[in-house]
């Protein structure tokens, strides 16, 4: 039926739609609409990806324009807003962490995701982790408050005392000296060190001839961290002060935040097609601010190029300096190279290398929120993408082996149905007995995988035909299978913890008064835990249809 609408379709340019029901399963666009169609029905033979599009659509729509900047931008609006299930580009640079410093009489901080903040933004950061340890940094440095909204009273709170807050809510500072904290930390957070310090100085100097020691302290504390700063920058020796970079080294591409010349963060990514250079850069800017500059060693289409241009004023750059280059490299080629592995692991283990290895793990928190966890690598990189995480079923009490049974269970099925791509190897965290569960399910389903399993604390590799291989022995294998089930186990235990965090914010919702079910759903779909409502703008409330003074009625609860 499919095939029949495709032949249907105009030669033209424009976007297609694959839909079930009404359901948008992935988005594309086109120069020439039944020409890429007809493509993906021939990839289907052969690609898990375009199988799965075309085996699960019922319907294939299309919108044709007038030329291919338009299909360009109707193509991303459609994608963010629909999240079509096999479209990656929204999976890309949403949800960042900002930190926002408000526009209060007596400012603050917040770590905030999303763009349409009212304040100055800073970021975005790659984790959330670093965004706090930046804003704790900011308090502890400059003692910007960290009651909010700010309270008046007559004591100061806890982190007063502690050195974390200079007390505007008491009245402990004022207006002016205020402002000049405030000032100092935009200028730790933008780079912009010079107009602030001959201030700071001068201050340092009226507090020692009024012979106040500890303001003196203090402010030789910030002192010495913006000139830390604006030395780092000089001796960092980067040729831009703030640009965003996209480097692409293989299959991997590396997405790299200078800010006041400096390094700052980076993010790393394994790309399937090559297509998904221009997904991954549409992705990211659909939800961050434009850069002053973007250096890239790749090429843009023009529609690209149109496309960031309409966004904000951007200088493109398409040759990367030699130091920075080198820089870009060492931070992307951190992984083993997979020739050395692949020799390696054939001397050593003395079986056909593995370029597509699945890593497994359970987790569980005294028995409850029991959870699975699968990672992949692929040809020296891990592969986050292809990772999955499973609740546990059928299992009530503490028994890894059933769990892991029930995990692999359900990943073989999907493996045998073709939906996802077939691993070379299974790599299970634990010993013989986890080994043997393996073992059985990958029997039953006829799967032709390889199993190993990598036993903790002795670091023994044991093999299908009863090897022990003491891993420590051989630091390359070590390195590599021993990042393989940290990850596994890592990312089984971040899903363990959300999971704890969900039912938390789950368990009080139930129980406040005026919090009806469809507000709930609305709530777990955009917060995490109770702090992120908590800590919500009134204003992002109101816009997802809640009344903010739910928070109040929260906080009554807990109380």
């Amino acid at each position: 039926m499919i095939l029949e609408t495709i032949r249907q379709a105009p030669q033209s340019c424009g976007v297609y739609l694959f839909k079930k029901g009404k359901k948008i399963l992935y988005v594309g666009k086109a120069k020439n609409i039944r020409e890429r169609l007809l493509q993906h029905y021939k990839q289907a033979q052969e690609n898990p990806k375009e199988k799965a599009i075309v085996e699960q659509s019922d319907s294939v729509d299309w919108i044709i324009t007038q030329n291919e900047y338009e299909a360009l931008v109707l193509e991303v609006d459609l994608i963010q807003l629909h999240k079509p299930k096999y479209n990656v580009m929204h999976k890309y640079g949403g949800g960042y962490p900002f930190l926002v410093l408000t526009q209060d009489q007596f400012p603050t901080l917040r770590v905030l995701r999303g763009t349409q903040q009212e304040g100055k933004l800073f970021g975005p950061f790659f984790t959330i982790k670093k965004a706090y340890k930046v804003k704790k940094l900011i308090h502890k440095l400059f003692k910007l408050r960290t009651c909010d909204p700010m309270p008046s009273r007559k004591e100061p709170c806890m982190d007063y005392h502690l050195g974390l807050c200079s007390g505007p809510c008491a009245g402990l500072v004022g207006k002016k000296d205020y402002d000049l904290l405030v000032r100092s930390a935009e200028s730790l957070l933008s780079g912009e060190v010079a107009e602030v310090l001959p201030e700071l100085y001068q201050k340092l100097e009226e507090s020692m001839s009024g012979l106040e020691f500890e303001k003196c302290a203090i402010l030789r504390d910030q002192i010495r961290s913006l000139e830390k700063l604006s030395l780092g920058q000089k001796v960092s020796g980067l040729p831009y002060r703030k640009a965003d970079v996209f480097y692409k080294m293989g299959k991997m591409l590396g997405i790299f935040l200078i800010r006041s010349s400096k390094l700052v963060d980076k993010e790393t990514f394994v790309l399937e097609r090559e297509e998904e250079l221009e997904e991954v850069l549409l992705g990211f800017y659909y939800s961050n601010p434009i850069p002053e500059v973007l250096l890239l060693n790749f090429e843009l289409s023009e529609e690209v190029k149109r496309w960031l241009l309409e966004r904000g004023q951007i200088n493109f750059s398409f040759s990367i300096d030699e130091g920075l280059e080198k820089l870009l490299k060492e931070n992307l080629g951190h992984y083993i190279p997979y020739n050395v592995f692949r020799e390696e692991f054939v001397r050593v283990i003395k079986m056909v290398s593995p370029s597509f290895i699945e890593g497994f793990d359970i987790s569980h928190f005294y028995g409850n929120y029991t959870v699975g966890s699968c990672v992949v690598w692929e040809e020296g990189v891990m592969n986050r993408k292809r990772y999955r995480r499973y609740r546990i079923k059928t299992v009530d009490k503490v028994d890894d082996y059933a769990s892991l049974e029930e995990v692999l269970t359900r990943r073989a099925r999907r493996l045998k149905e073709g939906e996802e791509p077939m691993p070379d190897l299974w790599l299970i965290d634990g010993g013989l007995g986890q080994l043997g569960v393996a073992t059985r399910v990958r029997d039953r389903y006829a799967l032709p995988i390889k199993v190993i399993s990598l036993a903790k604390e002795e670091e023994i590799l044991h093999t299908e035909s009863g090897e022990r291989i003491p891993l420590r022995e051989y630091p390359l294998l070590y390195k590599v299978f021993g990042q393989i089930r940290d990850e596994a186990h890592r990312f089984a235990l971040s899903y363990n913890k959300k999971l704890r965090l969900k039912e938390g914010l789950k368990d009080v919702l139930e129980r406040v008064k005026g919090i009806g079910e469809v507000k709930r759903k609305v709530i777990y779909n955009n917060f995490e835990n109770l702090y992120e409502l908590l800590k919500a703008e009134e204003g992002y409330l109101r816009r997802l249809g809640i009344d903010p003074s739910i928070k109040q009625e929260i906080e009554k609860y807990l109380a």
